[in-house]
């Protein structure tokens, strides 16, 4: 299976690690030129060099490479999910929020419950490490579909659904994950997730608002100062360490403060100040993530029998999940979905940073399911081809233009350019 086991080789020099590091980056910088050309998600060309540098060849030796993974992934998923909330205008937002929480809801409702219960058919799983199983591979990656978007410019209430479901997907399933996590093996499990969801979100959010009110009145003392950006990278840091500590989900502290500090009428930057600030976020989140993903693919290996017919019925019912999800929505809110919107609703079902970080972290607590990162990665795959194979048949008649983009999507693929110019 998939699982943290690098060969045991010679470990590379300083001048062989710097080289690495410098080759790792040009990588990171054509692959995602490619992406945006070929739509083809650069993560694939990513893990595919960490696999040959693994345990293929057997450079990247690191002690504990699945530890500095998960922290590395985690710190992207911070860094990313802050400036998504810095990209929402509550205003521009809410008019269409009902159909895509609604969407949210759907898809990951049913992927949840499809990946959990065939954990428990075929792998004879607990209910409760069932329900971490389905609560790990059950939301879509944001930092993948959106910058998809942008680059098929798709406009209309379609993709101000996507755009929600994305953004809310990470979160749903990393608040999902640490409640269930929170719940000890015999406690009740529906009254205890739904006592941490609401616990969690609650904490959350209100951190996120006092932080964030607090501190779009104090940045602007701090604006001409060199490392300004540095300082305020900090501050994010601290928030979702002092959220976590309160019994609150970091992410979405996070994601709350920075559509906070997007939202209130505190002195606001110049665009020049701005620019910079984004710049630097932006570069920061290309360089973790783009490791990130080296580093998943050198910590792995293929997948074991036993796991393999569970992994594909898993992958099965992902893809009937969103089928059904994409049904719903057209019966409920949106009568008046063409066939083109229907199938391109329900391809982009792309698994990414988040579900990798997840399992990592839910296999090194819990060892029933050790086997957790290996399949991530193959789910990762092949969902990421799917996405792949949608986004082909949904490419636009050439000559047609796109007269304009929905302010909600607007803001969004202004995150994927700034904020995710990142492994697709």
């Amino acid at each position: 299976m998939l699982a943290a086991a690098i060969p045991t080789r010679s470990t590379p020099d300083e001048t062989q690690i710097l080289g690495l590091l410098g080759g790792l980056l040009v990588l990171a910088f054509f692959s995602n030129r490619v992406s945006r050309v070929s739509r083809i998600p650069d993560l694939l060309i990513l893990m595919l060099t960490g696999v040959i540098l693994g345990p293929v060849l057997g450079w990247l030796a690191i002690p504990d490479l699945a530890s500095f993974t998960e922290y590395l992934g985690t710190l992207a998923l911070i860094l990313i999910l802050f400036e998504a909330g810095t990209e929402i205008r509550l205003r521009d937002t809410l008019r269409h929020f009902p159909p895509g929480m609604l969407f949210a809801a759907l898809s990951f409702g049913t992927s949840f419950t499809a990946v959990a219960y065939a954990g428990k058919l075929l792998l004879g799983l607990s209910t409760h490490n069932s329900l971490l199983l389905g609560a790990v591979l059950g939301c879509v990656s944001g930092t993948i579909v959106i910058p998809v978007l942008q680059q098929l410019g798709i406009r209309g209430p379609v993709s101000v659904v996507l755009v929600l479901e994305a953004a809310l997907g990470d979160v749903i399933g990393v608040i999902t994950v640490g409640s269930l996590t929170a719940i000890a093996e015999g406690d009740p499990l529906m009254s205890g997730l739904l006592k941490g969801l609401l616990t969690r979100t609650f904490i959350a959010i209100a951190a996120a608002v006092v932080a964030g009110f607090f501190w779009s009145r104090a940045r602007w003392r701090f604006r001409t100062d060199r490392f300004g950006s540095v300082l305020h990278v900090g501050v994010v840091l601290v928030v979702y360490g002092v959220t976590r500590v309160i019994g609150g989900s970091g992410l979405l502290a996070v994601l709350a403060f920075g559509l906070t500090l997007a939202n209130t009428h505190g002195r606001k930057d110049t665009p020049r100040e701005e620019t910079g600030a984004l710049v630097f976020h932006s570069d920061l989140s290309f360089l973790v993530r783009s490791f990130f993903f080296v580093l998943l693919g050198a910590s792995v290996e293929l997948i074991g029998r036993a796991y393999i017919l569970a992994t594909f019925a898993i992958l099965a019912g992902l893809v009937v999940a969103r089928i059904a999800s994409v049904l719903a929505l057209r019966v409920t809110t949106m009568r008046t979905m063409s066939k083109s919107e229907r199938e391109l609703l329900s391809g982009l079902l792309p698994r990414g940073l988040v579900n990798a970080v997840l399992a990592i972290q839910v296999a090194g607590r819990v060892p029933a399911l050790d086997f957790l990162p290996a399949m991530t990665f193959t789910v990762l795959v092949v969902t990421n081809l799917l996405m792949v194979f949608a986004t082909w048949r949904s490419r636009p008649k050439e000559g047609a233009l796109q007269p304009e983009i929905d302010s909600a999507l607007q803001a969004s693929a202004r995150h994927s350019q700034r904020a995710c110019r990142l492994p697709q």
